[in-house]
């Protein structure tokens, strides 16, 4: 608006011309069909997003110092997740009733798509250190995981059974996604309600699988680099269907405000639900299938492990070791 007062200011026209003035009354007495029509991008300054970004490094603080088992380091996290939590709800509040009042412009609907795929890199990014880490432990074993992967005295998951079925869970809810975004633009709101619900009902169910199987592992999270790799890309996954599936649960409850060219909450909703599956896809092939697959007999066994660790200790030939052939029959 600013620059359009410049513009005619430096042209010798009236400073505010007809079309400002609408613009001006446009900000000021909000209603369904008060739609601005200019290209830019005026919407209030918010302060929620450098608050939701404090707010998260600080969840991220209390969360190492709970992994390095800190004094206090539960309050620490648990007020980050609050302190996230609300911010976030604010930032999502005053975004839905600047949609509502007619603010979002097709340059603010550009950049809120290009602020989404900026988030989904940087997600992307996070899973690809996650992952990293635990194919870097699984390519190379060292002595203290006995030189095999999965670690000697690890049981991993069985890929076929619960993992599987949250697989076919996760492509369901592509395709039903797909439907409700389809439906809605296609002005069928019951239709996109019903795909809506189904596809949060496929999250659900998913993340209740994913804590079911957590709870029946046979392996816990400081069981070696495996337990702690597994948890943590497995885990921060969930988290991310839970963040995804309320926020389709949030499409649903103002579905009743949207319509055919209107639809940019349930766009990136959806892009941000393939995203999801996506990982997932890598997860459950790397992790699961690949990363937990137990080593052939007669190839990398306990015994072979002790053999290779053996081998290490005597060609290491340590000063401080007084070297007795006899000390290493104790591991056979």
């Amino acid at each position: 608006m600013f620059m359009v007062l410049f513009h005619n200011i430096m042209q010798g026209n009236p400073v505010l011309s007809s079309n400002v003035k609408r613009n001006i009354q446009c900000r000021f007495v909000s209603t369904e069909t008060s739609v601005p029509h200019h290209p830019y991008h005026l919407v209030d300054p918010s302060p929620w997003p450098a608050l939701t970004s404090l707010s998260v490094l600080w969840m991220a603080l209390g969360l190492v110092l709970y992994f390095h088992k800190y004094a206090g380091a539960g309050t620490v996290l648990l007020t980050g997740l609050i302190s996230v939590a609300y911010n976030a709800s604010v930032w999502w509040r005053d975004v839905m009733r600047e949609s509502r009042f007619g603010y979002h412009t097709t340059k603010v609907k550009d950049g809120l798509h290009l602020g989404m795929v900026l988030f989904i890199l940087t997600e992307a990014m996070f899973f690809v250190g996650l992952l990293w880490a635990f194919l870097h432990a699984a390519l190379m074993p060292t002595v203290g995981v006995g030189m095999a992967w999965p670690p000697v005295g690890i049981v991993p998951v069985d890929w076929t059974r619960r993992p599987t079925l949250n697989t076919v869970l996760l492509a369901a809810s592509y395709f039903s996604a797909n439907a409700a975004k389809h439906a809605l633009d296609q002005g069928d709101r019951k239709k996109c309600a019903l795909s809506l619900g189904v596809t949060i009902g496929l999250g659900a169910l998913f993340t209740f699988y994913q804590y079911l199987e957590y709870t029946g592992a046979a392996f816990t999270f400081s069981d070696s680099i495996f337990g702690s790799t597994f948890y943590l890309s497995t885990g921060f996954h969930g988290f991310h269907v839970v963040i995804g599936f309320l926020y389709l649960t949030v499409c649903l409850l103002t579905l009743k405000d949207a319509g055919p060219g209107r639809s940019t909450a349930l766009d990136l909703a959806v892009l941000y639900w393939h995203f999801v599956d996506l990982v997932w896809v890598l997860i459950f092939t790397l992790v699961y299938v690949w990363g937990g697959a137990l080593p052939a007999q007669g190839v990398e066994t306990c015994t072979d492990g002790a053999l290779l660790l053996q081998h290490v200790l005597r060609e290491a030939r340590l000063d401080a070791f007084d070297h007795n052939p006899t000390f290493f029959e104790t591991f056979m």
